[in-house]
């Protein structure tokens, strides 16, 4: 559910969505998105309380690199690589009972290569 609400945030914003829930042998993408010539892999995190802190928190230096690992994977399998590329990270705060707040991180961590 919080990958649709993301997805519909990202088109509201002029996205085009590729795909949602990517998933290929162990690898998974929440969305896969473009902005001009732009690729966006976008973490979707959520969280209905505050006792855990910010949802986007969540997307730690080992999540990052199991992101980075699965967007590997899919710009191998495109015809021709993206001018350019990031990681996102769309955050929902949904408190029960209410609407969700949206954060969207854009380039919200960079994969340093070794």
């Amino acid at each position: 559910m919080a990958e649709q609400v993301a997805a519909s945030y990202l088109r509201a914003h002029g996205y085009k969505i590729e795909a949602v829930n990517w998933r290929r042998k162990s690898y998974e993408i929440d969305i896969v998105a473009r902005k001009a010539e732009c690729l966006v892999f976008v973490e979707v995190k959520s969280a209905q309380g505050k006792s855990y802190g910010p949802p986007e928190l969540r997307v730690d230096r080992r999540k990052q690199r199991k992101i980075a690992v699965a967007a590997s994977e899919y710009l191998s399998l495109l015809e021709s690589l993206p001018d350019e590329a990031r990681f996102d990270v769309i955050a929902i705060s949904w408190p029960r009972g209410k609407s969700p707040s949206i954060t969207h991180l854009e380039s919200a961590f960079i994969i340093e290569e070794d």
